[in-house]
């Protein structure tokens, strides 16, 4: 009898110690609760049990990763007026991760679909898919997601909807039979995927505090530029130039699909060490060579649809700075300002290099006119200046 009477008061005992531990994880997220509700229920807690104590290292390297980029998410979420501590939602949808294990289709550390990306302006194709640029993916999160919010007043809602779509959160309303608009009510009629949208992103803003609260995550990340690219050139090849890692490249570069940057109407950008720019610079020239160019044969080189034949609208053309051009020389040639040119190439100031390539945007009817420009010799390029 002593000893199941001592068995007993261990148990009650130790209902009591958990009990405690979750009555303090209710109360913790009262407390760092903001504008977004944080609520406790058991998947929450279990979630949390999870990236503290299961699976504490992956979680930890899901935050190294996130801390790269969190000033500047801050800013982004600032300036879309959505709550910035649903920036933590790339940790708990992805763990910062480019491809998500839970839907194959979203990609990006915050999951997006293929037409909200097209829609807000991301450029995808073949070879680039600007999915994976986190902040560009955070510019889009923001507004999508403000957009549900706009539509029912509720951002725990919104980020459940954003990741379930509003078809099945009306059907799980109706299912529930729901008058009261109880969110865990219509949550728990949600497919099963998507239940544990609102628990696991709560866990995730616990478990953030609460690591930060150790002070255990440092960023010692090094400083990251970006520099242009205008022609096609493989990533073996910048490697072996700028003697960076190709598995650094990759990490730095992600929206790069193929380990390519390809030649298209557009300018790229690469993101290398601060410390590698100025090697770059001076080297810039022979990264495009002609044993670069070889390469070309094993990447089928991709051309906007700009450049297809139209009757209407505009399309690119490309001129290639020479020795001697200036940007004012270049408006009066395709009669246009320099204001314009700079905003079509993304560039400041004046200074241009020889063999840079520039968009010139024109009316397609025009296309043939515009195009020959480029094969001109400088004698003939000064006479259409004269002419006008």
């Amino acid at each position: 009898m002593v000893i199941r009477f001592g068995f007993k008061l261990a148990l009650i005992i130790s209902i009591l110690q958990v009990q405690a531990q979750l009555d303090s994880i209710g109360l913790k997220l009262k407390e760092i609760q903001n504008e977004v509700i944080l609520e406790y229920s058991e998947p929450t807690a279990q979630k949390i049990n999870d990236y503290i104590f299961n699976t504490p290292e992956k979680f930890k390297n899901s935050l190294v990763r996130f801390f790269v980029y969190d000033d500047e998410l801050k800013l982004i979420f600032e300036n879309n007026n959505v709550p910035i501590e649903l920036r933590y939602a790339c940790i708990s949808m992805t763990g910062c991760e480019q491809n998500s294990y839970k839907d194959p289709i979203r990609k990006g550390w915050f999951n997006l679909s293929y037409q909200s990306s097209k829609r807000q302006g991301l450029f995808l194709s073949n070879y680039i898919d600007e999915r994976f640029d986190v902040l560009k993916s955070a510019q889009v999160f923001c507004k999508e997601i403000q957009k549900i919010y706009d539509r029912h007043q509720n951002w725990r809602e919104a980020l459940v909807i954003f990741c379930a779509g509003d078809a099945l959160w009306q059907k799980a309303k109706i299912l529930s039979s729901d008058s009261t608009k109880d969110f865990f009510e219509i949550n728990a009629y949600l497919e099963q995927e998507f239940r544990h949208v609102y628990s696991d992103y709560t866990a995730a803003v616990f478990a953030v505090d609460y690591f930060k609260s150790l002070k255990i995550i440092s960023n010692d990340q090094q400083e990251i530029s970006s520099v242009p690219i205008d022609q096609f050139v493989t990533f073996s090849r910048i490697s072996s130039i700028l003697n960076i890692n190709v598995k650094q490249l990759i990490q730095l570069n992600p929206i790069y699909k193929k380990q390519i940057i390809p030649d298209i109407d557009r300018l790229n950008q690469l993101n290398i060490p601060t410390t590698k720019v100025d090697l770059f610079y001076k080297n810039r020239d022979s990264l495009f060579t002609e044993s670069n160019a070889d390469s070309a044969r094993y990447y089928p080189v991709v051309k906007s649809k700009s450049n297809e034949k139209s009757n209407s609208g505009t399309v690119n053309i490309i001129y290639t700075v020479r020795s001697g051009d200036v940007l004012i020389r270049i408006a009066d040639l395709y009669d246009c300002n320099v204001s314009q040119i700079r905003k079509w190439n993304n560039i400041r100031g004046d200074y241009l290099r020889i063999n840079q390539r520039l968009i010139i945007k024109k009316p397609a009817i025009k296309k043939a006119y515009y195009g020959r420009i480029n094969r001109m010799t400088r004698a003939q390029k000064n006479n259409i200046i004269r002419k006008d």
